[in-house]
């Protein structure tokens, strides 16, 4: 059994629809000769934040509630869309990458530090945001076929985040919280030099 426990975005309603789309394009695309394919159910389906760890359901505290309930006034509401699919050979997770969004890699960030002023050193750090969308067998070489995937599937809304506990096989929500934040300045710009 799993027992991980981390902050995580789950899809909503019209996500998940958008995101089985997706799906069916992967299954579609898959050469008849590619190793298996094992497909993660819809209610699998999230994007893990920051990842506290294994076996430690025991630091899902209220102190640790109320960190990311801060976090959650920092970072506005917005909405992502995907665009690329990729294998990653020593998982063999076929993952959905989305476009370079600051919203979503501040919200990783600002779980990240909640957790830390709790005095908990995260197990990994979400440096990229993706969503699991199935397992090929680990080890194997490049999947090219994954590159023809169209992962054009609309956006997606990121409104809400929670914390996550995985007993093994599904995932319990051990709290919620809505973003409130204001819309995040634009990133520092450099203008050329000459």
């Amino acid at each position: 059994m799993s027992q991980a426990l981390f902050p995580g975005w789950r899809p909503d309603a019209v996500a998940r629809a958008a995101l089985a789309t997706l799906s069916q394009r992967l299954q579609e695309a898959r050469p008849s000769d590619a190793p298996s394919l094992q497909l993660r159910r819809t209610d699998q389906w999230h994007a893990t934040l920051c990842f506290i760890g294994h076996d430690v359901g025991h630091l899902a505290t209220p102190v640790l509630r109320d960190a990311f309930a801060a976090a959650a006034t920092g970072i506005p509401p917005h909405t992502c869309t995907l665009e690329r699919l990729v294998y990653w050979r020593q998982s063999g997770a076929v993952v959905a990458l989305p476009h370079r969004c600051l919203a979503l890699q501040a919200l990783c960030d600002a779980t990240r530090d909640a957790i830390r002023r709790c005095g908990i050193t995260p197990a990994q750090v979400t440096t990229q945001p993706h969503l699991t969308m199935a397992y090929l067998p680990k080890g194997l070489d490049a999947q090219p076929w994954l590159d023809a995937v169209d992962c054009d599937i609309g956006p997606l809304t990121v409104d809400t985040f929670e914390l996550l506990f995985n007993p093994g096989g599904r995932y319990e929500a051990l709290g919620r919280w809505p973003l409130t934040g204001a819309p995040l300045p634009p990133p520092p710009r450099q203008d050329a030099l000459f």
